[in-house]
């Protein structure tokens, strides 16, 4: 990449780096926060020119370098496209600068996708925070110190580092996303000038992390329009201040480049329960690899950094780009390339689809019709999978050699060489595919409780385990290796934020969800930790997703900066922060009394990204994490419109795990029926969110007459009768089946509790939750029953 290009990007990226220096100050106002930004740059980065970003991204009477030059026109226009979400005062109204003002949740702007009229509260977010972050009702107090604090931690930072990482664009990026994500971009409030209060929509909610890394991209992409549209001009140095600022309606020099990869559910589940958690794990993180192999080879032959990849998630991905003929026919050879390498791989298990739409820079104030016409052209594709591939497709190959009397223990394919792979004691027969992915699997289960993974991507066969994609080697080690380090193409730290981990001069941060608990080798090591003796599949996603971005946030609030923001805030909380919560890290859920803060959940996430996730384990970490998951997408999003809904699928660890993939889809399928925001909870029993809070606490109510044992919960015989839960079950049955309580055995059953030696709070409220007439409540009082039933067993036997 030029070099030339490379100092315009950083300018871009580092130019509003004064803000957050002039607010750290105690007299803020002694300068403008472009020279704040100037000065700082000049005495921290040291690059005259791209501390002239700081100066150059406003125009001033004083200093006109903005439109006299055309870095600082590119500068000055990437600003202000990237800004276009900032609303100015109207008539009537007052504008007034708070250096403290707290940022507001992106969320904040999502209204009811069934009543556009109905607008959420305004949330807040903490300028400095730990953890996984909340919305907040009440706007934080955000003061000179807070920021002195922020700032320091980023200088920190910024000073570990020599002179060639500060230049490298993904380091930057990675510590402007650590430092400045709930920094605001502007701290300036809009007023009611009658009724002096605060017009909540004019509220700041894109952070300066946002903002930064949008003009970057936008400055990036104005580099290679200019210079290739204009060649003669741009090598003249002549001005291209008319071209640059007055974009005549049909021209359009941008891109945004869409691509999703089909196949995925099919190639991941379609696997035999030998070696099935290593094989549905690794097929899993070989479309994560594929889907970022991809994007890099994208970025590359488009010459533009990863300030310019929008999104990545889920197995799709958009990247924006400049609207040029060397793009376009970048964009056809890689999706030529990668689908080549597919077919040769998978026989049309999967596909890339790759698409893009020209777009005015007008876009950037209302990218709503341009997210949806790329959307139509990718479903449109995938209607058309194979047209050029149909000869292919229809030709009828013998099976391999090797596969004349047995194929693929895993995939079942019979048309490759089989290999033999070693899984504990068994050897079993696999395609090659299916060994290295087997291999990526394995990886996953050494890396995963490590602090800080590392992914290493080489040109060159390395030594031990890898995968590979077309011509490159990925290998995953649990730290830094000196011996691949320096010659690898690239490093992926992977969920790591530490500056000085970043020595090699491509390192890239790569949020990852990959938690699996270290004892957890195979699905049977989870099936029998405590209780009945049952794995769990839990999948789970957004509700209304395509809603929310097509209509719930009002036409005016659609600019491509907020709907970045929204798809990077909800792919972080499914890739990043969500480690954590399955881990059962912070506030969990523990029913059973086992410590989970401390040894952590027996369930593996298969994937995770964009806003959907798959986990399977031990029945009751599912089961929990479902509601961990539930209470922290609350406050994580702020905002009661944006809902979640999932279904859990449970059975013995032999049952196929395809059969898991689609018993947990049909019961995710039934918890999106009528008003979502529900979890369907062993089968067919669905709740909406709020009364499946009621069903654990009446678990937890029923708890009061358990024992905890090592790995199960005992009736206590000196509260309640053994068979006290089995005959509350039937009872509920029974209720469902006929509509009506039969007070005799509601009363009988009632009278079998020894009162004597149960709490009388206790003895009440169970007594309020049999002698009932009320369809909702016996629903709730059936799944905690069988819940507490599942508790009780050990193993698979009743407990005595």
């Amino acid at each position: 990449m030029k070099d030339e290009l490379l100092t315009l990007v950083r300018g871009a990226l580092l130019h509003d780096i004064g803000k957050v220096v002039q607010r750290a100050q105690d007299d803020p106002t002694a300068k403008r926060h472009t020279e704040w930004g100037y000065d700082w740059l000049k005495e921290n980065f040291k690059d005259e020119l791209v501390a002239t970003a700081a100066i150059a991204h406003h125009y001033t009477k004083d200093d006109d370098y903005a439109l006299n030059n055309n870095f600082g026109l590119i500068w000055y226009q990437a600003d202000n496209l990237a800004s276009a979400e900032r609303k100015g005062k109207e008539k009537l109204e007052e504008g007034k600068w708070h250096t403290g003002v707290a940022l507001a949740s992106p969320f904040s702007k999502i209204r009811n996708p069934n009543n556009f009229d109905e607008k959420p509260s305004l949330t807040y977010l903490l300028l400095l925070h730990e953890g996984i972050p909340e919305a907040l009702k009440k706007e934080p107090v955000i003061t000179k110190d807070n920021y002195k604090r922020l700032l320091n931690n980023f200088e920190r930072d910024f000073n570990d580092l020599n002179v060639k990482q500060l230049h490298s664009i993904n380091l930057l990026l990675m510590l402007f996303e650590k430092h400045f994500s709930n920094v605001p971009s502007i701290t300036m409030k809009i007023y009611d000038g009658l009724k002096k209060e605060e017009i909540s929509d004019k509220h700041p909610d894109i952070s300066l992390y946002d903002h930064s890394k949008l003009t970057a991209a936008i400055a990036g992409c104005m580099y290679h329009y200019y210079s290739e549209t204009y060649q003669e001009k741009w090598n003249n140095n002549e001005l291209l201040k008319d071209e640059v600022l007055n974009v005549s309606q049909d021209t359009c020099p941008y891109l945004l480049v869409g691509g999703d990869i089909s196949g995925v559910q099919r190639f991941i589940y379609t696997i035999t329960s030998k070696g099935a958690l290593k094989s549905l794990k690794g097929r899993s993180f070989y479309l994560e690899l594929l889907a970022e192999h991809v994007v890099s080879a994208l970025l590359n032959e488009l010459h533009l950094t990863r300030c310019n990849l929008i999104f990545l998630g889920g197995g799709h991905f958009y990247i924006l780009s400049h609207n040029t003929l060397t793009a376009k026919e970048a964009i056809k050879r890689i999706k030529e390339i990668i689908n080549d390498f597919l077919f040769r791989e998978f026989k049309g298990s999967l596909k890339l689809h790759l698409e893009y739409v020209e777009f005015h820079p007008d876009t950037f104030r209302n990218a709503s019709p341009v997210w949806h016409k790329l959307s139509e052209s990718l479903e449109m594709s995938k209607k058309r999978k194979f047209w050029n591939r149909l000869e292919d497709m229809l030709r009828t190959e013998m099976p391999h050699e090797n596969c004349l009397i047995k194929s693929c223990e895993v995939c079942f394919r019979e048309d490759l060489p089989l290999k033999e792979l070693q899984r504990g004691d068994e050897l079993i027969s696999v395609c090659e595919p299916c060994f290295f992915q087997y291999q990526l699997g394995e990886m996953l289960t050494g890396i995963s409780k490590m602090k800080y993974p590392v992914l290493y991507k080489l040109y060159t066969e390395p030594e031990g385990k890898f995968i590979k994609i077309e011509n490159t080697f990925y290998q995953l080690k649990t730290g830094w290796d000196p011996s691949i380090h320096p010659n690898a193409d690239a490093v992926y730290r992977i969920n790591d934020f530490t500056a000085k981990h970043y020595s090699h001069p491509k390192s890239i941060f790569l949020p990852l969800g990959i938690y699996q608990q270290e004892k957890l080798e195979e699905l049977e090591d989870a099936s029998g930790i405590f209780g009945i003796k049952r794995i769990a599949v839990i999948r789970m996603d957004v509700d209304n997703l395509g809603k929310i971005f097509s209509m719930a946030v009002p036409e005016n609030d659609r600019t491509f900066s907020r709907m970045a923001s929204i798809s990077k805030g909800l792919n972080n909380f499914f890739k990043y922060h969500l480690n954590n919560i399955v881990e059962g890290k912070g506030v969990a859920v523990d029913i059973g009394e086992r410590d989970v803060n401390k040894n952590g959940r027996m369930l593996s996430v298969v994937y995770s990204g964009g806003d959907d996730l798959f986990i399977i384990g031990h029945w009751l970490d599912v089961t929990e994490t479902a509601f961990d998951l539930y209470n922290y997408f609350k406050k994580y999003t702020g905002n009661t419109f944006i809902t979640i809904s999932g279904g859990i699928a449970i059975n013995h660890n032999k049952y196929p795990v395809y059969q898991y993939a689609r018993d947990a889809k049909e019961a995710e399928d039934m918890a999106k029926k009528g008003s979502k925001d529900a979890i369907a909870l062993f089968g067919n029993r669905v709740f909406r969110w709020d009364n499946a809070v009621r069903v654990l606490d009446r678990v937890k109510l029923f708890k009061q007459f358990l024992i905890p044992k090592d790995d199960h919960l005992a009736i206590d015989e000196e509260k309640l009768p053994k068979t006290f839960f089995y005959r509350l079950l039937a009872l509920a049955r029974q209720f469902k089946d006929d509509g009506t309580l039969i007070l005799p055995k509601a009363a009988y059953l009632i009278s079998r509790a020894k009162t004597d030696k149960c709490k009388p709070e206790d003895i009440l409220e169970l007594k309020g939750v049999i002698m009932n007439n009320n369809h909702e409540e016996w629903k709730i009082t059936e799944a905690a029953a069988m819940w507490t039933l599942m508790l009780m067993r050990k193993g698979g036997e009743e407990n005595a």
